[in-house]
């Protein structure tokens, strides 16, 4: 398979915190590996480093050590055209939909901004795109006209997605995009996103603690603990994970694992 995005080395440290104002090091050595269509989940306990690593990952914060790449070209020397196209092919949904977006907009608007920037699409084209991609996500498009405050807490989550396939991206990445949701929505909302993965061949980095979606959505699963990655299996026929860090969040729900 073809490597779609790698990292080589990442580290990444950040100011402490007190009168020492000792350095905090959040990342080391990682080295992970990304294929086109590929869909990979990143598990691990609060505050491990999951989160930073996906930022580092999309080019939002600069790492300390080491070496992100996108289709081989190093994000560090990517020039204004290049950054631009970047942003077009990699989207990121957040865990809280409402502080993403911005109530006044409507959901037409909210979901045609990386349109906007972001491709030479007409407005014509842009609301046809709009329209169709609200259907992709189980929303119908007269919701195009509607304010997120007049929306559910779920149906403002598939807004973000959305706005996040509006691009057509290789890759999003999904920050715990479905840990607000109950149990049911969550399913419904990976289920249709492995169809749009089937037919459109797009990338996803799920980043998450809930071993449970990892295994229902990714083909494998990386364990990073405490800045390292320590473990990684594929998800089928069983995930073979050994790692005592990975053994805890397979244990924490195991009783309830299909």
């Amino acid at each position: 398979m073809t490597a779609l995005l790698t990292a080589d080395g990442l580290g990444k440290t950040y100011p402490g915190t007190g009168w020492r104002k000792a350095v905090r090091p959040v990342l080391a050595g990682i080295d992970l590996a990304l294929a086109e269509g590929e869909c990979v989940a990143l598990i691990g306990r609060s505050g491990s480093g999951k989160s930073t690593l996906a930022r580092l990952l999309l080019g939002l914060e600069d790492a300390d050590a080491g070496t992100v790449r996108f289709r081989g070209t190093p994000l560090g020397t990517l020039d204004r055209d290049g950054r631009r196209a970047l942003r077009a092919a990699v989207q990121m949904v957040l865990q809280d939909p409402l502080s993403a977006v911005n109530p006044r907009h409507t959901v037409g608007r909210i979901v045609a901004e990386p349109l906007r920037h972001l491709t030479g699409l007409s407005r014509p084209e842009r609301e046809a795109r709009v329209a169709e991609t609200l259907d992709m996500v189980g929303l119908d498009p007269a919701a195009a006209g509607r304010l997120p405050g007049q929306l559910s807490g779920g149906q403002v989550q598939r807004v973000g997605l959305a706005r996040a396939l509006a691009t057509r991206p290789a890759l999003i990445v999904l920050d715990e995009a479905v840990s607000n949701l109950d149990a049911p929505r969550q399913v419904d909302i990976l289920d249709r996103l492995s169809d749009l993965r089937r037919r459109h061949g797009t990338a996803f980095l799920l980043v998450t603690h809930d071993v449970r979606l990892a295994r229902r959505f990714a083909d494998r699963v990386v364990v990073l603990s405490e800045g390292r990655i320590v473990d990684m299996s594929a998800c089928r026929p069983a995930l073979a994970l050994t790692h005592p860090a990975a053994r805890a969040l397979l244990d924490a729900v195991l009783p309830a694992m299909p």
